[in-house]
């Protein structure tokens, strides 16, 4: 999958604030003729009262103008901040900047975090499906096929429905090589060896069930009923490095990326050559500024895994995200380009 383009995520800012406007502009509105009717607030420019529901530049102009006469008792200092980021955001988008993914994760959570404060929630819900989109496509997990009723999302439509997440491991590819042995055929009499091989097939059964019920819940972004999937198999097997992969995974997408690191360091621990664990904890530690580590974890999943579209797209943020830190003494070596 090829990294998106800046104008395919300017673009999608744009479709974001749109559905801001929807879902703000009619709470604003009606906040605002609360206040003037019950004379609590005179506005300055009537004329923009009118242009609320249409024009997020106005809404949230007023929303800052009067946020202490008409909305300081109603929303707290975390929604005001909001107000500023994506007033800061909306005016990145009108002078045509640039949006890496890293600013479209960013203004798309702010985004819903605002709508579901004001209790927008069919316009907090396609916001909330994007940033998820948008994260399973950067850890790299497909994703289903959206539908016009998901709302904006990186790959709108165009990715195929998966049968298999690639990540998986299978039974024989378990770190050690060790491999499961095959159930006894039905009716077949069973040795105590055979016994064991029975249980052993059984159990190995119950465990992929497990993380391929996470994984299609994860796919139709169920996070917690994922995550509680994924949990049963590492209590089956706790030395499962895919289970612990798709732990991290689901942590991640759902925002806790510390979490997520935790995860990857137990997958990575017990499969060293896991190119897709370096790539999801480099970019979990892309996610939380920590751009050398990510830079260093994408360059290894590069080596590991070489030519993957997904790990030199991340690579190549991280390594421009790190460049801007002009306080880190070693920035010129990833100067360089493709990783060593």
């Amino acid at each position: 999958m090829t990294a998106p383009t800046p104008y395919n995520n300017h673009s999608l800012v744009g479709e974001a604030l749109r559905l801001l406007a929807a879902g703000l502009g009619p709470y604003v509105a009606g906040k605002m003729t609360e206040a003037v009717e019950a004379g609590r607030y005179a506005p300055d420019d009537s004329e923009a009262l009118g242009e609320i529901s249409g024009d997020i530049s106005v809404t949230l102009r007023v929303m800052a103008v009067a946020w202490n006469d008409v909305f300081r008792d109603r929303l707290g200092p975390t929604e005001r901040s909001l107000v500023s980021e994506i007033r800061e955001t909306r005016n990145r988008w009108a002078h045509q900047d640039a949006f890496d993914d890293d600013d479209l994760d960013r203004a798309l959570d702010s985004i819903g975090r605002l709508l579901a404060a004001v209790s927008a929630i069919n316009e907090a819900k396609r916001i909330d499906g994007a940033k998820h989109r948008l994260r399973l496509r950067r850890y790299g997990a497909q994703s289903p096929k959206a539908t016009d009723a998901d709302g904006p999302g990186p790959d709108s439509g165009a990715e195929p429905e998966p049968s298999d997440d690639p990540a998986v491991m299978q039974p024989t590819d378990r770190p050690g090589g060790v491999e499961t042995h095959p159930a006894v055929a039905p009716g077949a009499s069973a040795r105590p060896a055979d016994t064991a091989a029975v249980n052993d097939s059984a159990r190995e059964q119950l465990l992929q069930d497990h993380i391929l019920q996470g994984l299609d819940l994860r796919r139709r972004e169920h996070f917690g009923q994922a995550m509680a999937e994924f949990e049963q198999a590492l209590r089956i097997d706790p030395d499962r490095a895919d289970a612990w992969f798709h732990r991290g995974m689901t942590w991640g997408l759902m925002g806790d990326h510390g979490r997520a690191i935790g995860d990857f360091n137990r997958a990575i621990a017990l499969a060293p050559q896991y190119a897709e664990a370096y790539n999801c904890r480099g970019y979990a530690r892309f996610c939380l500024g920590e751009y050398r580590r990510a830079v260093e974890d994408l360059e290894r999943a590069d080596r590991l895994n070489p030519g993957n579209e997904l790990i030199q797209g991340n690579l190549e943020q991280a390594r421009m995200r790190f460049l801007q830190q002009p306080e880190n003494p070693d920035r010129t070596r990833y100067r360089a380009g493709p990783a060593p």
